[in-house]
């Protein structure tokens, strides 16, 4: 039995390309060049972990705080190298014609590379801030790093993944790091019942996603996404199936993204774990999930020949997820007294701005403006999130964030360049000019528009009007009432923290003065 299973391997490895005795190997370069920034994210966070595990702990006592001092310059060195070199090969791959790899499991293509690109970049502005911000929670450990490239790693995966297994797979990889990054801080009870919070009902919404995921595969009978699209437009998927599969998969991306209902694990993950993982998966984990439900979705409602009603079903869920998800976000941050409360809701919020752009897209003769649109938005949320989040990790002091409102008051008398800076990001948050925030929303809405949903525009509008307050209450905070006690932060010691934050201000005002209408 076992030499006629060895005699079956060359059978299963390999394939025959039409001539006999010739064969052709499953796997090729071109298929590891094609996920080239995966691997060197993943090579730089294991060789970050590592080298730390195998140097903690080595030195003698006299000499450990300088050893591991010396030690966490090179981690942070090598991160930031991992990510600029994944960065620089997302770059070239979006000069690169269209191409699929690992037999067509993943499709890279200019839309997956910008996004790709703009995970890169969050993670890459994680890293610096970190590097202040662990060292003061005395947490300088290299799996950090590690989590964060493996997270990043499977964020890119997954906007590439062109089938179902593939999507599943990088999503639970995700998941997992992002339920590790939830609870670092592991001598903070907060901080472990977070990550516990998260993983809990992290575990129930993969549950739904793999059902959908398998009512849609008895449905059309295929795992690769144009396949089942092609299974669409032949009308010879069974409907009932196929869209009780897509409504449990919006529940499963939904629930990633913190859309309402499925937002409650969001503000209690967001305040447990450190600001500078917040900041990363407030941006890089919603900016994945948001770009795999559009193109998901976009793929299997604009088939034209198709006469299961796919695009009505999905338009008046989204549209009425969008909207609830706009209010109750916008809403319920007015009564929040932590502005890191505050900002969950105010990301859950945004979340049902993007899903405007999502319902805008399942309009085929408006999905690419929508997601342009949508890619667009996602640049100045990732700057404004991780700024915001640096900029609370950097006030932290005793081992705790600056939280709430009342501790920020007079803070343009203290830090008149931190106020400055956190006043430019709030501005850009409420959408107001010349921001890059308000062209952002501005693209959202004039996308839903020209698709026929006005009054999902105007609910967009009404939830930017409401975030005014709580935007501009933390603005009267640091401009309009006297200091409530002096900063012990050293601004010296904050240098990568400080240069996150400007970077990200700057870029908030360039990209809305110079570069309004960004596509694709």
């Amino acid at each position: 039995m076992i030499n006629a299973a060895t005699s079956l391997l060359p059978e299963m490895v390999l394939a025959q390309n039409g001539n006999t005795g010739v064969a052709e190997a499953l796997v090729t370069w071109a298929d590891f060049r094609a996920i080239l920034p995966v691997l060197v994210l993943l090579a730089t966070g294991t060789l970050v972990l590592l080298i730390d595990c195998f140097n903690r702990g080595l030195s003698r006592p006299e000499a450990a705080g300088k050893r591991r001092s010396s030690l966490s310059a090179v981690i942070n060195l090598l991160g930031l190298l991992g990510a600029v070199m994944a960065g620089a090969l997302a770059v070239s791959s979006m000069q690169q014609p269209e191409m699929t790899a690992f037999q067509d499991s993943i499709r890279v293509d200019s839309f997956s590379s910008s996004v790709s690109l703009l995970i890169i970049l969050g993670t890459f502005f994680s890293l610096l801030g970190a590097i202040d911000y662990l060292k003061r929670f005395d947490a300088e450990h290299g799996e950090f790093h590690c989590l964060l490239h493996y997270a990043a790693a499977s964020m890119i995966l997954f906007v590439q993944s062109n089938n179902l297994i593939m999507l599943f797979l990088a999503v639970e990889t995700l998941s997992m790091a992002a339920y590790l990054l939830t609870s670092y801080l592991r001598d903070q009870r907060r901080s472990v019942e977070g990550g516990l919070k998260y993983f809990i009902l992290g575990s129930f919404s993969s549950g739904f996603l793999l059902f959908g995921f398998t009512l849609i595969f008895g449905a059309t009978g295929a795992i690769e996404l144009s396949a089942i699209a092609e299974s669409i437009a032949a009308n010879e998927a069974d409907p009932s199936l196929l869209l009780a599969g897509l409504a449990l998969t919006v529940i499963g991306l939904g629930f990633k993204v913190g859309a309402f209902p499925f937002h409650s694990w969001l503000p209690d993950a967001y305040e447990a774990a450190p600001a500078v993982a917040t900041g990363f998966m407030s941006v890089t984990v919603k900016s994945a999930a948001i770009v795999v439900l559009l193109r998901f979705l976009v793929l299997t409602a604009n088939q034209p020949g198709s006469e299961i009603p796919v695009g009505e079903v999905l338009t008046t869920l989204l549209s009425l997820l969008a909207a609830a998800t706009i209010l109750y976000g916008n809403l319920v941050a007015l009564m929040q007294n932590s502005v890191k409360r505050m900002l969950a809701y105010s990301a859950i919020g945004h979340t049902g701005y993007l899903l405007i752009g999502v319902v805008a897209a399942l309009d085929p003769d408006g999905s690419k403006t929508a997601e342009a649109a949508v890619l667009f938005y996602l640049l100045p949320y990732t700057l404004m999130s991780l700024a915001a989040f640096t900029l609370l990790g950097y006030l932290g002091d005793n081992g705790q964030d600056r939280e709430t409102f009342e501790d920020y008051r007079g803070l343009s008398s203290s830090r008149p360049v931190l106020a400055l800076c956190l006043l430019v990001v709030l501005v850009s948050f409420a959408g107001i000019p010349p921001t890059a925030g308000f062209w952002a929303k501005l693209h959202i809405f004039r996308a839903a528009l020209d698709g026929g949903h006005t009054w999902l525009a105007l609910a967009g509008i009404v939830g930017s009007v409401i975030s005014l307050y709580f935007y501009l209450r933390l603005v009267v905070n640091m401009y309009m009432r006297p200091e409530r006690e002096k900063l012990d932060t050293d601004p010296d010691a904050n240098l990568a923290s400080g240069l996150v934050i400007v970077t990200a201000a700057l870029a908030l005002i360039i990209l809305g003065i110079f570069f309004p209408d960004l596509s694709l």
